[in-house]
Parts: C-alpha cells; structure tokens; sequence
C-alpha cells in the first residue's frame, strides 16, 4: 500500500447510491505548464472503469477483488498529456444490490483517481503536482445507458441498452462541463471505516489483448429484409473482395440477422463501426453454443457509430440482428478485443496419436482462456474465482508456462477472505458464503504445489497463518475418533465431484481422506518454515485419521470404502469417486490401489464418473501406480468424445452415455442441472484441463511439478501404440526439449535437452548419458 501518498477520495454520482446498475461519468479539468519528466495515474473503482485521457483510451480495470482488498492500476500517461488544457474522463459502472448467487459484485459504486505530475524540478522523486478524485470533480449518471434492463442470468450483471445518440463528447479536453452536477465524495482512500479501507497496487501485469475476427457465417437469414456480404466481417483472407456487410431492416417488422463463429471461446469487447444513414437498432446475441441469448441493444444514431459494450463478454458465436432501419446499414468493421493473461513461451507437446495432440490443445488453450485477472472457473457463466478449479489450471500452468504469477494470486485472494472461523470460501474472490469443506482441502494442496513449483519462499511465510488457522478449522470438525463429521450440516455444500452418485451423510469419507492428505501437506509446510514441532503434531493427528478411516469406513469384507458413516451405520453406497479419493490421498496401500482398480474400477462396477474435474484424481492415480495404458485411453475415450461432438474448449460437464446428438444444456442433459433453465450450463471450464499437464508430464516424461525443491524429474512413459512423443516445457532457466521414438529394433531411445545448472533426475532409463556443452545438458537413454 501506498497510504502516504494517497490524497483521492473515492467519488460517485450524487443520488444515485441506491441505485441499481449505476453508470457514472466522471472529470476533470486541468492545466499543465510545465515540461514533464514523468506522469502516474493510479485508479479503481467498484466494479468497474474504462479511463480516458484527453479522449483518448488508457485503459479498463480493475482486477476483482474482495471489498477489503480492492486492487488498483497504475498508467504511465506523460504521453497523454499536452501542454496547456488536459482533461480526465472515467466510465465507471456499478451492478447494485440485486442477488448475485456467487455474492460477487458486492459493495456501493465509487471510483478513485489520482494523477502525480514530475518535472524537471522534482527533488527525490517527489510529485510537484497532485491532481486528485474529490467534490470539486464533475460527475454524472450517464444518459447513453438505459436502466430499465433485465438480468443476464442470475450469476452476472445486467443487458446493455446504449443509445448512441446519447453520446456528446464527454471525453474529450475541450468538452464544457459547467453544467454537471458535482461529484459526491464517498469516501477518503484507506479509511478504516471506508467501504474499501485498503488499496492494493495490481499484482500481475495488465492483460494481453489481441484483435480477433470471426472465422466463418453460420447463417445469414434475412427474415424479410435484405443481407449482402455477410462475410465482409471475417478476416482479410476470408472475405475475399467484400467490403462491408449490408443489412436492411426497413421492411415493417422485418430483423436480418447473420450469426458468427469465432471457431472457439473468446473473452473480451466487441468493436463494431457501423454506418447508419437514418438510424435503426441493432443488436448482439453470444453463446458458448448456438444456443444464443440477447445482451446487447444499441439504438443507432443518424450517421457513424461506434459501437462496443462496456461490460466484458464470453462466447464462441455472435449473432448480429437489426431492426427498423430506413435505409440499409453498413458494418464497416466488425472485431473483438480477446483478452487473457499475458502468458508467454508457452510449451508444446506431439506424439504419433493425433487425437491426444488435440486434447493437449483444448486444455492449453481452455486454460488460456479462462486465465483472466484472476483463474476463473468459466468466463461465460460467473467468471469467479473457484478454488478447485484454479488449482486444477495451476497444474497445466507449471507444465506449459513459465510465468506462475497468476497461480500466486489467485491463492492469495482466496487467502484474503478466509472466514474468522478459519474456512476458506469455496469461491471468490469477494467473500461469501459457500463454503465446501473439500475445497479447503484443496486450496492447501495448491499452496504446497505453487511452492514446489517456485520455491517462493516469501509466499510461504505469507500464506502460512492462514494454513494455521485453516489447519484449526479442520480440527474443530473432528468427531472423537478424528474423522471430519457433519459434512452435510446446511449451509454447506460438500461437493466432491458434480455428480449426484456419491452419498453425503455426516462422516463423508472423501472429505475425511483429503483431510488426512492436508494434515500430512501442512506437516511438510511447517517443515519448511523450521516449524518442526507443528509438523509432528500435524503429522500425528494424521496418523489417527487414517487409522480411523481404514477402521470405521471400509466397507466388510473388502478393501474398497463406502460413501459415508452416519450413526445408523455405513452407507451401502460404494463409488469410484470416494475410493479414489483414497487411494489419491494415501489412505489406501499399494496393493488395495491396484485392487480397487483391476477388481471395481475397471470392470465398471461402480457408477461413471460423469463431470471432468474429478477426473484429474483418476488420472494422477492410474499413472501413479503403473495403469498408464487405462489412463491414456481414458483421456482418449472421455475428451475425445468431447471433441467428436465439436468441442473446442473443455464442458464443464459430459456424460459419454447420452445419445451423440447431444451436448451440454439445461435441455439436453449431461449437467446436474438438467432442466433447471435458469442455470446457464458452461462449455468452457478450466477444471477440465488435466491431460493437458499429464501427458506433459507422464507421456512426455518432463516432471516440472517439483522444480524448485526437487528438479526436474525425466521419466517418461511408454503406452501401447503411441510410437514417439516430442515436447518443450519452459522454466524459468530456459527451455526442456524432450523426445523418445521407438526404433526399428523395438528399443526406445529418449533424449531431452535441459538448461545448464538446472538440478534433475532421471527414472527408468537404461544406458544413461550425460554431455554438457554450449547448448546445454544433453541426457539421452533408453526406456
């Protein structure tokens, strides 16, 4: 924080704090005289901003945050300013107070600017100028945005209805603002009893934007109108000679509309120019599928408009319709601004099986996708912050990218609004009130992953009084003989895995295992941090809890675990999901692990598992104890089906047994939520993307996981029919290439080339050798 040189008050539109879905225009007149040598601008708003500088766009923000942690960015604008007249402009939105049901979008709207000036004259970097959100700004309750709109859905924001003719040129340095009624000030920054007491400079870098055009036109239906030149819209190499899309609406009652695939999901703002000569209407329908849903309406002015929607949207098809125009319109351009964090050096990975090739690249490029300011768990639906699915996404990341900022983040916000009881909410990154036990679990276990990854030290001291005060929540849920009980209470949600198969009663005995496997994850942190004594005491209880499972939760006369133990005995109820929880978290020995998967697993005696998350245990478990060939076909069989039925990023979830003509929808199945139309179901979710760091990491043989404790670990392996692999993971010492092929006399020879000083190992190689030179460590062996 920055709290000395905070001046800004937060500001907002007077009379509107009530309101719901709050549009705000925000300004600021001054002078600048003298040569600058540097100009910082820092802002933030609740919830959202797009800055302007003498008309001209700086930037959009801020990163989500919890109200108590709300984030701030920093521009450098001395190339903005002129001498002379200057003039600062902020659009800034607030949704209000309407139900969110993941309790985001919290808290009053308000918006915080301030603009340092330095000059030649400036002594140890101090500001000679300071020009600062307060009363004495102008503000408004923007005209351009109707507020008689309905919900998105009930897990975002509101329909845009803009009406262009609104627009007069608020932004720009010589605009008169006389007549606008004064900002009211909300509050000073950092105030205690302020509605945002802390401001926390960007912990990431500002996301990377690309220009993106439609690839293809589904349809072109002119509905009694007229269409020319649909395909004007997609890039220069597909449009061929076409200029401009025309459309005429101006038969009574008739609606052209042409829809779009943009070939996979984007995130972002759509950018249309549109040339209207008499005016009309036009609108924008998206959706992860055909399915399309209405959410932006523009009423056009006579002449040229420049049309994109404040808020953010998620989609792979667009649908463009208009209505009642006099004259034909032209869309001169049309364009989306496709955001995502700005990864970069990213991994590859082939081998001789095409159809693993493309689901390397779903999941990689899913993951992209859903990497935003923080790792949400789908853009489309809610765009939130859930713990599980992040940390799912921060596994493909250690296997495909460099750069684990994000990853530190993200744990880091769920940190932020842990519970006074020592909870963790199950999603975020604003407080609220789901709280699933097994996801607690799992926000540990990517804590300890992101250190053995980075070895970030400092992050671990940082993190470690929240894994101390979870680690005594888990306690307090202990029945007498050490099992997490009531894990059904109200108010909770003890999720496993979507899947309505798994019995939750009481002592739910997959939350047990995975708090067996976070007492011996908290035992290894406190270990890390000299804590010797706390991690003998984690590490005892642990000792108990398994004894206790092995006893009381093992169904008679097998190896395998019932669902869950209530005082009236133990479930009957045996399912892959609680049995490879076991397994995954130690419970079980390797022998019962091998058991369960030859005797249960394989033979399909236990109900499918049916949503890609859980998948991820199963996967790390067959290749952990040597079923590599089940996992492969697994992933060949499950996502491969996924990318048979047209996925181009991961569903959230897929039942293989429906019939082929079906995907993922409230009215086709595949989804708990099945027949509930208010639930809009996701076809791009991040927990899904586990093969893409598995083959990586197993097939290929390149273990990053580890690096900064351990090394690398080269142990690749070898699956019936695949006859070579070939990959690049990158670290942050340089680049892993890696490659095995199987040659003419049945042997397989693998050789990797790895950057010099990085620490390694290698598994199951015959013949090792090891050659250093200029290029690097060269190891090559037989497997």
């Amino acid at each position: 924080m920055e709290t000395e040189n905070w001046k800004a008050h937060w500001i907002w539109a007077s009379g509107t704090a009530s309101n719901n879905n709050v549009y705000v225009e925000a300004r600021k007149a001054f002078d600048v005289t003298m040569p600058l040598i540097r100009a910082t601008i820092r802002i933030s708003a609740n919830q959202s901003y797009k800055l302007y500088i003498n008309g001209v766009e700086v930037g959009r923000g801020p990163t989500p945050a919890d109200l108590s942690w709300i984030s701030f960015d920093t521009y450098d604008v001395a190339d903005y300013l002129q001498k002379g007249t200057n003039a600062i402009a902020i659009t800034a939105h607030n949704f209000g107070k309407e139900m969110v049901v993941t309790d985001q979008l919290q808290g009053p709207g308000g918006v915080i600017c301030q603009l340092d000036l330095y000059d030649t004259n400036s002594s140890q970097g101090n500001e000679v100028r300071t020009i600062v959100s307060g009363p004495d700004w102008k503000c408004r309750r923007s005209q351009r945005w109707r507020s008689e709109v309905s919900r998105l859905h009930l897990w975002g924001g509101y329909r845009e209805l803009f009406d262009v003719s609104k627009e007069d040129g608020w932004e720009q340095t010589d605009y008169d603002d006389s007549s606008w009624p004064l900002a009211e000030a909300v509050a000073a920054a950092e105030q205690p009893d302020s509605p945002w007491p802390r401001l926390v400079s960007r912990e990431i870098p500002f996301l990377q934007e690309t220009l993106v055009h439609p690839v293809s036109v589904i349809s072109a239906e002119p509905y009694t109108g007229a269409i020319l030149a649909p395909e004007a819209a997609l890039s220069k190499q597909d449009r061929g000679n076409a200029e401009f899309v025309m459309m005429d609406a101006s038969q009574p009652g008739s609606i052209p509309q042409i829809t779009y695939d943009f070939g996979a999901e984007v995130v972002g703002y759509t950018e249309l120019e549109v040339y209207a000569e008499e005016g009309g209407v036009l609108q924008l329908f998206y959706g992860e599928s055909l399915e399309l849903a209405l959410m932006d309406t523009f009423l056009l002015r006579k002449g040229k408009n420049k049309l994109s929607p404040f808020g953010r949207r998620a989609f792979r098809y667009m649908k463009v319709a208009v209505m009642a125009t006099p004259v034909p319109l032209q869309i001169q351009s049309l364009q989306f601004r496709f955001v995502h964090y700005p990864f970069v050096d990213g991994g590859m990975f082939r081998c001789s099986d095409n159809r693993l090739n493309q689901i390397w690249e779903t999941g990689r490029y899913t993951t992209i996708v859903n990497s935003q300011n923080h790792f949400e768990d789908c853009p489309y639906r809610e765009g939130a912050l859930w713990v599980a699915d992040s940390v799912v996404m921060a596994k493909v990341v250690y296997q495909i990218i460099k750069d684990p900022a994000l990853v530190r983040k993200s744990l880091l916000q769920a940190a932020r609004i842990q519970n006074e009881d020592g909870s963790i909410p199950g999603t975020g990154p604003q407080r609220n009130k789901f709280l699933l036990p097994d996801f607690c679990a799992h926000w540990l276990f990517g804590i300890w992953e992101y250190y053995t990854y980075s070895k970030d030290t400092a992050f671990l001291q940082e993190i470690s009084p929240y894994v101390t005060k979870l680690a005594g929540w888990f306690v307090d849920q202990e029945d007498e003989s050490g099992l997490f009980a009531a894990a059904d209470r109200a108010g909770w949600w003890c999720f496993i895995d979507w899947s309505d198969d798994i019995e939750r009663k009481d002592r739910v005995t997959a939350i047990s295992c995975f708090y067996y496997k976070f007492l011996i994850t908290a035992a290894l942190l406190a270990e890390e941090l000299g804590e010797r004594e706390r991690g003998v005491g984690y590490r005892q209880k642990a000792d108990k809890v398994r004894r206790s499972i092995r006893t009381l939760l093992q169904a008679a006369g097998t190896t395998v675990y019932a669902d869950c133990l209530t005082d009236n005995g133990l479930s009957s109820s045996i399912t892959a999901q609680t049995n490879f929880a076991a397994a995954w978290s130690g419970i079980m020995d390797e022998a019962e692990v091998v058991a369960f998967v030859q005797d249960y697993y394989l033979p399909d005696q236990l109900p499918p598992i049916r949503g890609a998350f859980f998948y991820h245990i199963v996967l790390e478990t067959l290749f952990r104890y040597r079923f590599a060939e089940e996992a492969i076909r697994l992933i060949r069989d499950y996502w491969g089906a996924m990318l048979d039925r047209g996925a181009t990023t991961w569903w959230e979830t897929f039942d293989m047994s429906l019939p082929f003509v079906t995907t993922p929808s409230p009215y086709l199945g595949h989804t708990p939520t099945y027949l509930q139309d208010s639930i809009p179901v996701s076809l791009c979710h991040g927990w899904g993307a586990s093969p893409t760091y598995l083959l990586s990491r197993e097939l290929l043989g390149v273990n990053v996981s580890e690096i900064g404790v351990e090394g690398v670990t080269l142990q690749p392996t070898l699956v019936k029919g695949i006859e070579w692999a070939e990959g690049i993971v990158p670290t942050k010492a340089g680049e892993i290439r890696a490659e095995w092929k199987q040659g003419e006399d049945g042997r397989v020879r693998y050789q990797a080339l790895l950057p010099i000083g990085l620490a390694w190992k290698a598994l199951g190689l015959a013949d090792l050798s090891v050659v250093t030179d200029e290029e690097g460590i060269h190891v090559t062996g037989i497997i």
